[in-house]
């Protein structure tokens, strides 16, 4: 489906809409019943209470969005530049209305909850009690300035008169006026082809953002008919509903706002958006760590057993490690990477000598990493005698076989014949363990107090030292919520920062400039524009702007994590190793015939992976995530296997990777509303969504080869020349350098 028939489709749609479909909702209460709007001015009171509000203008916008929807769909009978204006005129068109009439909408539902706040202030007057304060409600109803609903509420409590439930709550536009303005940014993106220059990097981001883009809608779809089935359309009880028109727009109601409840709340509040990128920010270690083992031909299911060990190393690390903060808590995250870069390694170790499926390791390693943690943090580990002698056994032999790679003579004989010595090795090792496992007079079982365990019954460890400590969001800035709980506002400097990435964007920017005696010039050049921008943003008063900080987990484990996608990135494609661990994953023997040494790139894969997938404990061990500073047996492992989603979802690349999981977080952050504001949607639904979008990923949203096949889509770009993709073989369509051979 090309361009012009999509948006003719979407047009289509919001066409629909506009007749069927809620433009707005004037009220929202308890239990997602509404009042919503229809143009023009029909309204649909399901709370069966709801005074209802004349909104100016409402015709008007009905006209014209018909006039510049049929405009998009006209416009795609027409060839190229003619197609292109109108599609601008008629999205500027479509959006600016839409935005007129919003705006309308929000000025009637103000001025309507003024007058019944105006009236109940009247009501308390006629039917005055002893704590009212007339004179101060009378001043009120007399007031010929117009207050806003706050002031109104703030002087009504001064006169004693407490008002609990403001009229026309959760007013928002519906999905027709969202329609409307997805299909008026639509026609202006493709008008905006009328700029030749604009081409080119449009086309490279439509093709990159397809499949995902396609799969999620997808995934909508069809959580929308599960979504129907399951919640009935809200309404107040005794209400009943008549016609058809009336049950479909409760239908449409209630989906619509089932996905608002998902997005809005995350998108929208700053406490929601900083909630959903603490719950990103684990899942962009562990895509990192899952996308990283694709690149390399590498399948890493391993994620859940390397974050357990990366946060038992920086729960010993974060206890025990003497010194300052500076020395200690780099050391601490360094800790969490190295323990799960070792879980990771050996899997790898076993696949580059043995050949051993890394799939099956991995899985059976999380499973030994769990009952790890389950014996660390038990209340009391208790070994039988027999069971002792025999992990005495296990010690002596791996000693044993420590020397024995030490010694050149020994390692010799060994390398000879490896997989003898190891059978050998485990035969004496099963003889000696039947031996020494047989019960003996005097047998007592022993029980082992591990130091780093917190008394109780709960299964977690003593807090970390606060050197070893990522301060929580509220924390950075200063405020300590014990002593100001809730949403604090304070000043912060936000033109450094900014600044500073200005500055960055402009060395980006002027990269144009390769010969090495502009280095000078283009470091100028950023500086210049750093400092400039400063200057102006102090001028503009950002030096002191005014933040709420919300309490929230989020920690600066997340900068951890951005710094982790930077690394990954400039990494593969910016580095020998890199080039060379993609190679093998694209085509193991043409990079062994180049000079790969395939063993090394296979446990080097498999260590970053780890170790990045260990870097979770940053978030959950020293950022505190998990209610105290403290190693849990609820660390949420669950996450290694969400991240092979958003590897799959971001396309193994970095940056598609942190984009997938903030969508994951997102959605995971409106799931826990969900089921409050729906009683009959739990989070499951969430993880249903998610488990559509992995589903429609894996059949590349049913998208054309040009889409979905490397080669083809860089030859429909232009990078290619034909004869590069013309007597390529169907089958390799399922390879590329996007996919690799995960």
């Amino acid at each position: 489906m090309n361009e012009r028939l999509a948006l003719a489709a979407i047009a289509a749609l919001t066409l629909l809409s506009l007749w069927l479909a809620p433009w707005s909702a004037l009220n929202r209460e308890t239990g997602a019943r509404s009042a919503v709007l229809l143009l023009p001015n029909r309204i649909v009171d399901f709370t069966d209470r709801t005074t209802p509000v004349q909104v100016p203008g409402q015709g008007a916008v009905l006209v014209l969005s018909v006039i510049a929807l049929a405009g998009v769909a006209a416009a795609s009978a027409l060839r190229e530049r003619p197609r292109r204006v109108l599609w601008l005129v008629a999205g500027a068109l479509l959006v600016g209305t839409s935005v007129w009439g919003l705006g309308r909408f929000a000025e009637a539902v103000d001025l309507q909850r003024l007058l019944s706040v105006r009236d109940d202030v009247a009501s308390a007057i006629e039917r005055p009690r002893p704590t009212f304060d007339l004179e101060v409600l009378q001043a009120l109803v007399d007031a010929p300035e117009e207050l806003t609903i706050e002031e109104m509420v703030a002087r009504a409590r001064e006169g004693g008169l407490i008002i609990r439930r403001l009229p026309y709550t959760g007013a928002a536009l519906g999905p027709a006026a969202f329609l409307c303005l997805v299909t008026g940014a639509f026609a202006l993106l493709f008008g905006a082809r009328l700029v030749k220059p604009l081409n080119r990097p449009l086309d490279r981001a439509l093709a990159g953002v397809a499949v995902p883009a396609v799969s999620i809608l997808l995934a909508l779809a069809a959580a929308a008919v599960v979504i129907l089935a399951l919640q009935p359309t809200p309404r107040a009880s005794g209400f009943e509903i008549e016609g058809w028109l009336m049950a479909l727009t409760g239908r449409l109601d209630t989906l619509w706002f089932a996905y608002y409840t998902l997005f809005a709340d995350s998108l929208g509040t700053v406490r929601g958006f900083a909630d959903s990128l603490s719950f990103a920010t684990p899942l962009i270690f562990t895509g990192l760590a899952v996308g990283l083992g694709f690149r390399a031909g590498l399948f890493n299911i391993g994620a859940p057993g390397q974050m357990v060990l990366g946060a038992i190393f920086a729960m010993l690390a974060g206890l025990y490690l003497p010194g300052p903060t500076w020395l200690v808590l780099p050391l601490s995250v360094a800790a969490a990477a190295l323990g799960g870069g070792l879980w990771g390694a050996l899997p790898g170790w076993l696949k580059a000598r043995f050949g051993a499926n890394e799939v099956i390791n991995t899985i059976l390693l999380n499973f030994v990493a769990a009952s790890l943690l389950l014996f660390l943090l038990s209340s009391n580990p208790t070994f039988a005698a027999p069971a002792l002698r025999v992990i005495q056994l296990l010690a002596v032999v791996v000693g044993v076989m420590v020397v024995a790679l030490l010694v050149p003579k020994l390692r010799g004989v060994m390398k000879l014949r490896p997989r003898l010595v190891f059978a050998l090795v485990g035969v004496a090792l099963l003889v000696g363990a039947t031996i020494v496992s047989q019960p003996r007079p005097g047998d007592s079982p022993y029980v082992l107090n591990l130091p780093f365990r917190m008394p109780g019954s709960e299964p977690k460890s003593f807090e970390l030292q606060h050197t070893a400590r990522l301060p929580r969001l509220p924390a950075v800035f200063g405020i300590d919520l014990r002593e100001t709980p809730g949403t604090n506002v304070v000043p912060v400097d936000v033109a450094l920062p900014a600044a500073l990435l200005l500055g960055l964007v402009a060395l980006v920017a002027a990269n144009r400039w390769k010969r090495p005696e502009r280095y000078a010039a283009r470091v100028g050049s950023a500086a210049l524009v750093t400092l400039l921008a400063y200057a102006g943003l102090t001028a503009l008063g950002w030096r002191e702007a005014p933040l709420a900080i919300p309490p929230s987990n989020l920690n600066p484990s997340f900068l951890i994590a951005m710094a982790a996608a930077v690394f990954v990135h400039y990494f593969l494609f910016r580095t020998r190793f890199g080039y060379e661990l993609r190679a093998s994953g694209l085509s193991p023997r043409a990079a062994e015939y180049g000079g790969a040494n395939l063993r090394q790139n296979i446990v080097m894969a498999m260590a970053i992976s780890g170790a990045l997938a260990g870097l979770t404990a940053s978030h959950y061990v020293l950022g505190g995530a998990l209610e105290d500073y403290a190693l849990r047996q609820s660390i949420p492992t669950n996450d290694g296997f969400d991240g092979i989603a958003v590897a799959l979802l971001g396309g193994n690349s970095p940056v598609g990777i942190v984009l997938a999981a903030f969508l994951f977080g997102v959605l995971k952050n409106g799931g826990s509303l969900l089921n409050i504001t729906f009683s009959n949607l739990t989070r499951d639904v969430v993880s249903m969504i998610l488990a559509l979008v992995v589903l429609f990923i894996a059949a590349k949203g049913f998208l054309p080869e040009r889409f979905t096949n490397p080669l083809r889509r860089a030859k429909a770009l232009g990078d290619l020349p034909a004869e590069a993709v013309r007597d390529e073989p169907r089958h390799d369509a399922r390879e590329g350098p996007e996919e690799g051979r995960g």
